[in-house]
């Protein structure tokens, strides 16, 4: 699979390279931490999973040569991490710690199935057009002050309403603004 142009291997791929190789290998996953959090780029509560992989090539004859991976999952982003946020990223550290120990990680580290979960995650927390465009039109229908808006125009093209929260924080303000102003 490519994105962005590289390659990505998927994890399924990278186990059974590795176990072809290396057949009496051990892979421990463990949980680090399981917590409730606010997503920072939607706002939503949601619980995040923290998962360590070890991948050892050789645990009887050389168990102090391993390769380690961690990933977090948030259950709030995608299809698979609906249901099943702590089994991808289990599945994640474990890719990542096999691209570490030299399987499917010749293009890049992140596996396919880490890129699909970036691409989810990018549907959901990026602002539309359409909601961009309505923002701005607030923005600029006279309710801010000169200065202001010359500040939301340097903020907006340096890149700073890059989630769907902050432009819908934003619009909330300044249609807070435009009633203020009609009230009085």
């Amino acid at each position: 699979m490519k994105f962005k142009g590289k390659e990505y291997t998927e994890v399924k791929d990278r186990l059974i390279a590795f176990a072809d190789e290396f057949p009496q290998a051990s892979i421990q996953t463990e949980i680090l931490s399981v917590n409730q959090i606010i997503d920072t780029p939607t706002g939503e509560t949601c619980n995040e999973y923290v998962v360590k992989a070890t991948v050892i090539p050789n645990p009887i004859q050389e168990p102090e040569w391993f390769y380690v991976g961690h990933a977090a999952e948030r259950d709030n982003t995608g299809f698979v991490n609906k249901t099943s946020a702590l089994e991808n990223g289990e599945t994640s550290a474990v890719g990542r710690a096999l691209a570490f120990a030299g399987f499917g990680g010749d293009f890049s580290i992140a596996s396919k199935e880490e890129v699909d979960n970036a691409k989810a995650k990018q549907k959901v927390i990026n602002p539309t057009i359409k909601s961009l465009e309505a923002m701005d039109k607030l923005a600029n229908s006279g309710v801010l002050s000169d200065e202001d808006v010359l500040r939301y125009k340097q903020k907006r093209g340096a890149g700073f309403f890059d989630t769907k929260l902050k432009v819908q924080q934003s619009t909330e303000y300044f249609e807070s603004l435009t009633k203020n102003k009609g009230a009085k």
